[in-house]
């Protein structure tokens, strides 16, 4: 059934009135243009979803009051005559609209942000990405941690209750010969069968970051194309049927060894289980256990979990940076989660959208005028909806001063 909502002004007024309305005018150098923009993030997989659940909320927070009449030239932009604000100045004032384009993982996110590097299609205002910054990277970049996530290492079927330490995992995945079977670890035999992962990936770069960046041995599995897998998603690799050069006949699937996302894995069935070689057999994975600790809810948001990586939205540093002078160097000197950049454009949408995702607390957002709640509630909503924790201010050093987030620039 087809809803039809007609939104009067009177109904906009009591909307603001309900989400907290302040006449007042704009923080000094705010990225308001009192023009909606459309701006488009790119990159990640593993940041995919949870991102459009973010943007859908920021692209429903109240604002200013708009022009509603159906011959305006302005139809659709902020209404206000003066420079004074009307309107709800803590959401987004704009109406900006933020949209997610498809996921090609993060680096390639990321470069496409970069002086030097090579745009996305469509062109992308900001980057979404599971890894942080890489090189010199943030020379024209900054990241912001807006969430945590674990590492999930895999074994699937009859493989279950199996305990690593991050030695044990680097000694598989460079192949030494005294880990190359299961028996190796005291558990059932069989030849361990260790996956690779598309190299663009956070997740790649995450597992290898935590493994000490080791070069693959030759054990390590591709699929019988050459390619890598995408990450965060192992029907592919259980479908693969083999033979491949090097490694004789196909294999047996509970052998396997991989790794991906926990917030995936535990939001998404359909993700972590899979067929054997397109069968129709149905084979699961299970978790391992790494340095004693397996990963949840709770290990993750604590941090006590072996495997960890903070999730990014990146931003160029002319749009949005933690410092008054953009990519300058040195430590953050934002005052109450203030965002410096751009002032006008999608520059400033990027910048507006970024100090709503990293503000502390309820009392620094509007309030959702449909559900109640203050949007920082609604952000770790989202995030914990996807399988994700937001970034404990009780762990030292995890959040920068002044915001929700982990600044990295």
């Amino acid at each position: 059934m087809r809803i039809s909502r007609k939104i009067t002004l009177t109904t906009m007024v009591c909307l603001g009135l309900m989400a907290g309305v302040t006449h007042a005018d704009p923080p000094s150098g705010s990225g308001w243009d009192k023009n909606p923009d459309v701006v488009i993030g790119g990159g990640s997989d593993t940041t995919y979803l949870v991102s459009q659940r973010l943007e859908v909320l920021y692209n429903g927070a109240p604002g200013c009051l708009i022009t509603t009449s159906t011959t305006s030239a302005n139809k659709g932009k902020c209404s206000d005559t003066t420079a004074a604000a009307t309107g709800v100045i803590n959401g987004n004032y704009d109406h900006d609209i933020m949209v997610s384009a498809a996921a090609t993982g993060s680096s390639a996110g990321v470069n496409a942000l970069l002086p030097t590097g090579v745009q996305y299609n469509p062109v992308i205002d900001y980057a979404r990405s599971s890894r942080g910054p890489s090189g010199t990277e943030t020379n024209d970049a900054t990241f912001w941690g807006f969430a945590r996530d674990g590492i999930a290492v895999l074994t699937f079927g009859t493989r279950g209750s199996v305990a690593l330490t991050r030695q044990n995992l680097i000694d598989i995945y460079t192949c030494l010969p005294t880990a190359d079977d299961w028996s190796d670890f005291g558990l059932p035999a069989g030849a361990i069968i260790p996956w690779d992962m598309n190299s663009a990936s956070g997740t790649y770069s995450a597992f290898r970051t935590y493994i000490g960046n080791p070069t693959f041995g030759t054990c390590v599995r591709k699929l019988t194309t050459g390619a890598a897998p995408f990450e965060n998603d192992v029907k592919p690799i259980l479908a693969d049927q083999g033979p491949v050069a090097g490694y004789g006949a196909d294999d047996d699937e509970n052998n396997y060894l991989w790794w991906m996302s926990f917030g995936n894995w535990q939001q998404y069935p359909y993700t972590k289980n899979g067929a054997i070689d397109g069968s129709g057999a149905a084979i699961n994975s299970n978790l391992v256990t790494v340095e004693g600790t397996s990963p949840s809810d709770g290990s993750i948001f604590n941090s006590t979990y072996a495997v960890m990586r903070t999730l990014f939205q990146v931003t160029k540093n002319t749009d949005a940076d933690c410092r008054q002078v953009p990519g300058s160097a040195g430590v953050c000197d934002n005052v109450g989660a203030a965002v410096y950049g751009t002032s006008a454009g999608k520059g400033g949408a990027v910048r507006e959208f970024t100090q709503w995702l990293c503000r502390t607390s309820n009392t620094q957002h509007a309030i959702n005028g449909v559900t109640g709640k203050g949007y920082r509630t609604e952000i770790v909503s989202a995030l914990n909806a996807e399988g994700f924790q937001q970034l404990s201010s009780s762990v030292a050093g995890l959040r920068t001063a002044g915001y929700a987030c982990e600044v990295k620039s």
